[in-house]
C-alpha cells in the first residue's frame, strides 16, 4: 500500500507586515513511484527542498506531480521537477493533460473518476472550488486518505454547513466535499494538516 507524508503545511493568511502569507499543503505518497500532489508557492521553496531530502529525496526523483488546480499557491514550485510528468486538468470539459519538463513536451491524458495514476493512488474529480478541481484518492495502511486541495481547504470544510469564501460553483464545490466525505477515513486539506472524518 502507498504511503503518505506532508512535506509542506499549507497555510493561507497569517499577516506578516501587514501582508497574507500564501501557500498550499504538498504532500507526498510514495507507491510504485515518487508523487507530489502540489508544488506550493514561492516562499515554500526551501522548505520543500529540505523536507525531501529528509526522505532521501531530491526533485530528479519524483516521478509524478499532480495538481490538484491551477492556482498560483499551488504550482509555483512545480519547475523543480523536471523529470516529473505533472497531471492537470484545465477547465471540467477537458480531458486532462500531463506535461514532462525535461523533454518540454504536452500530452493528453484521460483524468476521470478513477483513473488510476499509480499503484494504489486515483483521482477524484472535485470541481467546485475551480471547474477543473481534481483530488487524490490513496490507500494506505491506515485507509483512504484523500489529498483534497481546496475542494476541502482545511478541516472547517468538512462541516456542510460552512460555506467556502472562494468558489466557482457552490452546488458543485458541495457535491464534491460530500463525494470526498463518502470515500475518505482521513483527508490532507489543502491548507492544514491531515485530519479523521468523523463517520
Amino acid at each position: 500500500m502507498a504511503e503518505i507524508k506532508i512535506v509542506v503545511q499549507g497555510v493561507h493568511g497569517k499577516a506578516i507586515e501587514g501582508k497574507l502569507r500564501i501557500g498550499s499543503t504538498t504532500t507526498l505518497i510514495k507507491s510504485d513511484q515518487n508523487i507530489l500532489v502540489d508544488a506550493g508557492y514561492f516562499g515554500d521553496k526551501d522548505e520543500l527542498i529540505a523536507a525531501l531530502a529528509k526522505e532521501n529525496l531530491t526533485p530528479d526523483q519524483i516521478d509524478i506531480v499532480i495538481l490538484t488546480h491551477m492556482h498560483l499557491d499551488h504550482v509555483v514550485n512545480t519547475y523543480l521537477f523536471e523529470n516529473a510528468k505533472i497531471f492537470c486538468k484545465l477547465r471540467k470539459d477537458y480531458i486532462g493533460q500531463y506535461h514532462i519538463p525535461k523533454e518540454k513536451s504536452v500530452q493528453r491524458s484521460e483524468i476521470i473518476d478513477g483513473t488510476e495514476i499509480a499503484k494504489d493512488v486515483s483521482i477524484l474529480l472535485t470541481p467546485g472550488h475551480t471547474e477543473d478541481h481534481i483530488s487524490v484518492l490513496v490507500n494506505t495502511d491506515e485507509g483512504n486518505i484523500v489529498i483534497a486541495g481546496d475542494a476541502m481547504a482545511d478541516e472547517s470544510f468538512a462541516d456542510m454547513e460552512v460555506n467556502p469564501p472562494l468558489a466557482n460553483n457552490l452546488v458543485d464545490y458541495d457535491e464534491s466535499r460530500k463525494k470526498i466525505l463518502a470515500v475518505a477515513d482521513y483527508i490532507i486539506p489543502g491548507h492544514g494538516d491531515k485530519f479523521q472524518v468523523k463517520k
